[in-house]
């Protein structure tokens, strides 16, 4: 009669090369899925870093091409702003002749003559007609009588002594016009030289 096969006898008695072969496999297969893992990771970190720096690189483009548009538009607007400049500086003759002819009408002549208080008053009407349509371009008159001298604005013609302080603006020969943020022309003007100093008695 045969005696029962003990299994676990024979379980127990598997190579140990096998043994040793299925832990070396397994042990390869962990470093593999390991290994597959960390270049997963490698991958998205690289594309995340290749990600910022391209919206890094878009968002200062985007801002380049904001500001290079904003100073093109300034320059558009520029140019038609000073486009009038040389039309403009040839009408102010004109304006100047209208102010003489308007000086030399007094109101003394009014009586002798009724018709230069008419020619008057369409002289200034015409004046005033060239300094609104001055304006709607941008050209804009400025007043200098008893103002401090700017030589960035004021072209001294003499200078003659007053009760007015040293420096002050005391006549206007030619009106100053500025185009926008620019001199047009600077305003002609005669500049105080403070009181005359009396002679010293006896000197």
């Amino acid at each position: 009669m045969n005696k029962p096969t003990d299994k676990s006898k024979n379980d127990s008695k598997v190579p140990k090369s096998e043994v040793k072969g299925q832990a070396k496999k397994n042990t390869k297969l962990e470093k593999e899925n390991l290994s597959t893992s960390d270049l997963k990771d490698k991958i998205i970190g690289d594309l995340k870093v290749k990600l910022k720096d391209t919206e890094d690189k878009l968002l200062r483009e985007l801002a380049e091409n904001d500001n290079l548009r904003k100073r093109h538009e300034k320059e558009v607007q520029d140019s038609l702003k000073y486009a009038i400049r040389n039309f403009s500086s040839d009408l102010l003759s004109v304006t100047d002749n209208f102010q003489r002819a308007l000086d030399s009408i007094s109101g003394e002549d009014f009586g002798q003559s009724p018709k230069l208080k008419n020619l008057k008053i369409g002289l200034e009407a015409v004046e005033k007609e060239i300094y609104e349509i001055f304006e709607k371009n941008g050209v804009k008159k400025f007043d200098s009588l008893e103002k401090k001298f700017d030589p960035e604005i004021h072209q001294a013609v003499s200078k003659i002594s007053s009760d007015h302080p040293e420096g002050v603006i005391v006549e206007e020969f030619a009106k100053g016009f500025m185009i926008g943020e620019r001199l047009l022309r600077p305003a002609m003007v005669v500049v105080s030289s403070g009181k005359q100093k009396e002679d010293n008695k006896g000197s």
